[in-house]
């Protein structure tokens, strides 16, 4: 078909052919000359723009059977490959179109957040959430902190042999935690916790061995209550060194004398009271009328009460605040409004009356163990003491 010249116009445009008609004789001098027909004038087809992939490509319109008669040249079947080789360019351009937007979204997401626009402002906003950060390199920690990080040391030991031990709190001031909760029993590793003079100096040590053995993932050593703390303490001392514990009492003479006490004498106070969805619980001041909501202080309270002690004694100041700093520790609301600010002026302006009557409700209700021992002399006399809890509770000698 290469050597076939396409044919320009259809048959309708065709010059049609002269009949035959019978010449009748006429003068040569009136004989019109004969006009030569002008041949049509050739008009090039209108080139198409090729389809690009960002637009949809609309695909050629092919001229029906019917309109085909005039023309031999175009048959059914190259219609039929055009239009497959059509569809196989418009997936091949898809196909590209996709891989290239793929391969787009890939670098993206190798850019590291550091070099984000919005980084900066990522680190300056309070409510940005942290996964958003979490792929950053942490910045390194100056010497003195790397020093008394002791969280590795913390770390709790899952797969020691443990014993499940009944909390005083029975547990209802925690979400999440039963009445009894798993502790592990000490170690080798632990005694070398015992022995190392800069968590004994720093005062730590008693964190990381509670953290060490303490197996319960809803609930952490800041967490407990001090009452609850404190029955854990004694059971891992029991469990490891046994329940007789030295304790040297001073009779009315003067003398000092050194009995072994047994710690299963101690008494176990229970938390028998509900409190409500918060852990919290009502009391109502007798001479203001206030409603207050309490909670019982847990470890963390008491390291910011302390913390807050010694900057005032840093600071060269002659009032004792801890009876202000406990109780602010303690409230929660007031007449409703759980305003810190508010909760502060209160405890700050708190009636006399009204501290000693919460102060005494409070501890009929706090639950932990009754550290109020009393001991024997060899002289017959009863001497009432406090169990006292120092660096030296847990070494048997």
């Amino acid at each position: 078909m290469a050597d076939k010249k396409p044919k320009v116009f259809a048959a309708s445009q065709r010059p049609a052919p002269t009949q035959h008609v019978p010449q009748q004789p006429v003068q040569p001098q009136q004989e019109a000359p004969q006009q030569p027909v002008q041949p049509p004038t050739y008009q090039p087809p209108v080139p198409q723009q090729p389809p690009t992939y960002q637009q949809p490509v609309q695909p050629p319109t092919y001229p029906q059977p019917s309109e085909t008669i005039g023309n031999p040249q175009v048959s059914s079947g190259e219609m039929a490959a055009a239009q497959e080789m059509l569809r196989r360019t418009q997936e091949q351009l898809a196909a590209r179109a996709a891989a290239a937007q793929a391969k787009s979204m890939e670098e993206e997401i190798k850019v590291p957040v550091a070099a984000l626009p919005t980084y900066a402002s990522m680190l300056d906003d309070p409510m940005t959430p942290i996964s958003s950060l979490q792929n950053q390199p942490s910045p390194v920690a100056p010497v003195e902190e790397v020093k008394n990080d002791y969280s590795a040391l913390s770390e709790p030991k899952w797969d020691a042999p443990f014993d499940l031990i009944p909390l005083p709190s029975k547990g209802k001031t925690y979400k999440g935690v039963r009445e009894s909760v798993k502790v592990a029993y000490m170690s080798g590793s632990d005694e070398n916790i015992l022995t190392s003079a800069n968590l004994l100096e720093s005062g730590e040590f008693l964190r990381v061995l509670i953290s060490r053995n303490l197996l319960e993932k809803n609930l952490t050593y800041d967490d407990l209550t001090l009452g609850d703390r404190n029955a854990i303490m004694l059971w891992l001392r029991g469990s490891s060194f046994g329940n007789m514990y030295p304790v040297t009492v001073i009779d009315s003479n003067g003398v000092a004398e050194e009995h072994d006490f047994d710690l299963n004498e101690l008494k176990y106070i229970h938390l028998e009271d509900d409190p409500d969805e918060n852990g919290c619980f009502d009391f109502t001041c007798p001479q203001g009328g206030n409603v207050l909501k309490y909670r019982f202080l847990t470890v963390r309270d008491e390291d910011l009460i302390e913390k807050k002690l010694k900057d005032d004694e840093d600071t060269g100041s002659q009032l004792n605040s801890r009876s202000t700093y406990t109780l602010q520790q303690q409230l929660v609301s007031v007449d409703g409004d759980s305003n810190p600010v508010v909760v502060k002026r209160f405890a700050e302006n708190m009636r006399l009356g009204d501290i000693k009557a919460f102060r005494k409700h409070y501890e009929s209700k706090e639950s932990g163990v009754d550290l109020n021992i009393t001991i024997r002399t060899v002289g017959g006399e009863s001497v009432s003491t406090f169990l006292p809890f120092n660096i030296n509770f847990f070494w048997a000698n």
